[in-house]
């Protein structure tokens, strides 16, 4: 716990005692925040998602079995566990696949769906970083900052944990050090790491607790008359020391207690269990109480994981793990409008989320019965400043990207092809942000006036 703990510490005060600003900006950030305040999730879906079975659907009464060699579509619904529709869901404004769940359908109006994004590879960790950061990898190798770290560097450092991130990489080359993601192990870590106590378990003997304790009060020598002691360096560290002290003696980590019974309502929106926070659900919830306490205006958060189905385990797993992440996607967008922000408004309408997969699954099934790596991608992408209700690209024979009209969104012959960057342009400039570092204009019809 120990190494997380630092960096939390080192993290959340190095940019306000570097810039000179005082203590006040922690109570700011844990109590109020001003009107224009505008906060972003970015939920990755690690492993592959299929399309068919949720953002890009087909119906089986059109693409037949019988079909295949000519539509290169096999929607295999009749595979799926009884709990799972047979055809598309109508979300009103669009169909969305049988995986997406009911719960996510209802919120059709709240985001929009981009198809055919061209990957222009098959490779995990190259898809996976170049929807992270916008610009594809050298070899495996990510290049440029990660987009929410680009957001966490423009939003400021005046929340203690600009950036939060779990399960899902992050990077940052230039930008400064607060907008670096701070990485939790766990969602349960958090609430361990904002505790004066340290956090340590009560089972832990009170003699060794005592001395951890004393440890962690000593306060090293750091005269401010002469020598080191009266360098800015050493500035920095008595400020970043102080106001370390005031974030852990916030009381903050009340709110990440989630078996507390003051999360009573919380537990039962997700649907969590304690002692099993690690599910999608829980994962939501951790990203719904970073942005509602005042700890975060950035999160980034894997909501489902192993979805790299090969073989016959697709028809049952893919689409289960698949469902449990979009519900859980859709309980968090339900519990960020229901959420007043410290400005006016609902959290919702000042947060900018983006759902995202490194890439999609092939439309026919492979011979072990699941579906392999595609070129083409899909993306989710709603909350603030983004226009809900629409779909924007489209996918031809075989889920294969198609060429489409920037201007409008539609399939175009003489259009050009859209790619990851594309979509979080659009994220950062529904925000407001400058997205320049991406060398793509956002996608306009998307954004909201």
């Amino acid at each position: 716990m120990t190494p997380t703990r630092r960096q939390f510490l080192t993290r959340s005060s190095a940019a306000l005692a570097a810039l000179g600003l005082s203590s006040t900006a922690l109570t700011r950030a844990a109590w109020g925040a001003e009107d224009n305040d505008r906060y972003f999730v970015f939920a990755y879906f690690e492993g592959g998602w299929d399309h068919l079975l949720a953002l890009d659907p087909r119906d089986p009464a059109e693409f037949r079995d019988a079909d295949m060699r000519e539509t290169g579509i096999q929607t295999a619904y009749d595979r799926l566990p009884p709990q799972f529709s047979r055809a598309p869901i109508d979300a009103g404004p669009f169909a969305l696949g049988p995986a997406a769940g009911d719960e996510l359908a209802a919120l059709a109006d709240q985001f929009s769906v981009v198809r055919g994004i061209n990957m222009a590879t098959l490779t995990h960790e190259v898809g996976r970083r170049y929807f992270i950061t916008g610009r594809p990898p050298s070899g495996l190798t990510a290049r440029g900052d990660a987009v929410a770290t680009l957001c966490a560097a423009q939003l400021g450092p005046d929340t203690p944990v600009p950036h939060l991130g779990h399960a899902t990489e992050s990077y940052n080359v230039d930008q400064p050090a607060y907008a670096g993601a701070l990485q939790v192990g766990a969602v349960e870590h958090v609430q361990y790491i904002l505790r004066d106590t340290l956090g340590l378990p009560t089972a832990v003997p009170p003699n060794v607790r005592g001395a951890l304790g004393a440890y962690w009060a000593q306060r090293t020598p750091c005269t401010p008359e002469a020598g080191a002691g009266a360098s800015r360096l050493a500035d920095q560290y008595r400020e970043n020391r102080a106001r370390a002290r005031q974030v852990t003696a916030s009381g903050l980590h009340r709110a990440f207690e989630f078996g507390a019974p003051e999360h009573a309502e919380l537990r039962a929106r997700y649907g969590l269990q304690v002692g099993a926070l690690e599910t999608p659900f829980g994962r939501a919830s951790l990203a719904a109480q970073a942005l509602k306490s005042g700890l975060s205006r950035v999160v980034s958060v894997a909501l489902s994981t192993q979805l790299d189905t090969h073989d016959a385990t697709w028809a049952t797993d893919h689409p289960t793990r698949l469902h449990d992440g979009l519900t859980a996607l859709a309980r968090l967008v339900n519990d960020l409008r229901e959420s007043p922000a410290p400005g006016g408004g609902s959290l919702w309408s000042r947060t900018t989320l983006v759902a995202f997969s490194e890439f999609g699954r092939t439309a026919r099934l492979n011979e072990r019965g699941g579906r392999d790596h595609l070129l083409g991608n899909c993306a989710l992408i709603g909350g603030a400043g983004v226009r809900g209700g629409r779909v924007f690209g489209a996918s031809g024979a075989g889920l294969s990207p198609l060429l489409v009209d920037l201007a409008t969104g539609a399939p175009s012959e003489a259009g050009a092809s859209l790619q990851p960057e594309h979509v979080l342009a659009t994220a950062m400039a529904a925000a407001g942000l400058d997205a320049s570092a991406l060398r793509s204009a956002p996608l306009e019809p998307l954004l909201a006036d």
